[in-house]
């Protein structure tokens, strides 16, 4: 795919979400264009591509965004379309907490599902700690942030942060899967699949699996073309 991200018809190449976050980002919006990083990084509706994952959360961390500082920050420490820096990494993550704090407790979403990350992993030299990482994941995702409402699912899954909650993992997924997220699509796919936290229903985990492959989910097309379906 052309690396560039001015006109032409690169944005023919993307499919859903992918291609409306593009068309938001090359207007200058910063969280359209983290999403797009996030989008090529991942390969979800659209060729998977680090270079240009890297140019757009560079676009959105000029800004100050606290997602885009925060995604261009995980750049330079995997060296994801980039040379690996970990000192501009660092440098990023801290910058990221410290832009994220202010807006998480006024109430945005977007930063505080940044601050809830900085927490879960401990990035840029703040203190790792899983409980208040789930505390800040749940504000933003009963604000409605699909990133948020992921995590929050993983957390109630996995009992970290948060006592264990198989059918509050569920209720998460749905939520970020009625949104088109496709990651917990895939995930909702696998509690209908073994009845985890729902009751079992094989047809339902099909079409939650078809509407994540639809978006370049590899684990859920790969699951599809085991069991003979198509997306």
């Amino acid at each position: 795919m052309a690396q560039h991200e001015g006109g032409g018809n690169v944005h023919e190449a993307m499919s859903g979400k992918a291609r409306n976050f593009y068309l938001l980002a090359r207007e200058g919006d910063p969280e359209a264009q983290y999403q797009l990083a996030a989008c090529y990084h991942s390969g979800y509706g659209v060729e998977e591509n680090d270079s240009l994952a890297f140019v757009w959360a560079k676009k959105s961390a000029e800004q100050d965004y606290p997602a885009g500082l925060y995604f261009l920050a995980y750049c330079y420490e995997t060296g994801k379309g980039c040379p690996a820096n970990m000192g501009n990494a660092n440098f990023l993550y801290q910058k990221a907490y410290d832009k994220a704090s202010a807006r998480a407790n006024a109430g945005d979403p977007s930063a505080q599902f940044v601050v809830g990350k900085i927490y879960d992993y401990g990035n840029g030299g703040v203190t790792q700690n899983q409980e208040v990482a789930a505390r800040w994941y749940r504000r933003a995702a009963e604000q409605g942030y699909p990133g948020a409402q992921f995590n929050m699912g993983n957390c109630c899954q996995l009992g970290e942060g948060v006592s264990e909650n198989k059918e509050e993992a569920v209720y998460w997924y749905r939520q970020a899967a009625l949104q088109g997220d496709a990651d917990s699509q895939y995930m909702l796919g696998l509690c209908y699949a073994s009845g985890d936290g729902v009751a079992k229903n094989s047809r339902k985990a099909i079409e939650w699996f078809k509407e994540s492959s639809r978006q370049g989910h590899r684990l859920a097309q790969d699951i599809l073309v085991r069991i003979g379906e198509t997306w």
